[in-house]
């Protein structure tokens, strides 16, 4: 039986690179991001270095049983207003079901128990119901939508913001970690 325990975030290291671009670059995941162009290593090896020396940004992996199945990465932490933004996906496709909930729960958790933050920010391509649909179970809120933001396949899609505050996050944790638990039985 799989247990919430047997997933952790761990940080991102040089040697990771090569499997979360290979995971970056999957037709999967790539459809799903703001851009549809292949990443090189050179550019994936100055995004690694840039987001070591940025202290606005945070970057993990997920761990099911000590093997890297997933990716998770805040941006514009700002410590005064105790705000940022996610992105976030699960690259490995053997992954347990439920994995993408469960590395949900460890990063909000991390974001609002140890990093203090109060509100996270999301963006969505409108097209990614798989992506709106779990925010929402996570409890975030639609906060607005740019409309045609982002060009993709060729024609402009909209980008839907997200917004979750620390107190509703808390309302929900509890909640989602018992359904995690269900699924796994």
């Amino acid at each position: 039986m799989i247990q919430i325990e047997d997933f952790k975030l761990s940080n991102l290291e040089q040697k990771d690179l090569n499997l979360i671009l290979a995971w970056r670059n999957s037709d999967r995941i790539r459809s799903v991001m703001n851009s549809d162009e292949t990443i090189t290593i050179e550019q994936h090896t100055n995004w690694f270095h840039s987001l070591k020396d940025d202290k606005t940004k945070i970057a993990n992996l997920c761990l099911y049983k000590n093997k890297p199945i997933g990716f998770i990465q805040f941006t514009n932490l700002n410590k005064l207003h105790r705000t940022c933004e996610w992105g976030f996906y699960i690259g490995e496709k053997t992954a347990p079901r439920g994995s993408g909930t469960v590395l949900g729960i460890l990063a909000l958790d991390y974001l609002y128990n140890e990093l203090n933050m109060r509100k996270v920010s999301a963006y969505v391509l409108g097209f990614n119901l798989i992506s709106l649909n779990y925010h929402k179970k996570l409890g975030f809120i639609e906060e607005g939508r740019l409309e045609k933001q982002i060009l993709k396949n060729n024609q402009f899609e909209d980008l839907i913001i997200f917004g979750l505050f620390k107190e509703r996050w808390q309302q929900y944790c509890a909640f989602l970690k018992k359904e995690v638990i269900k699924d796994f039985e």
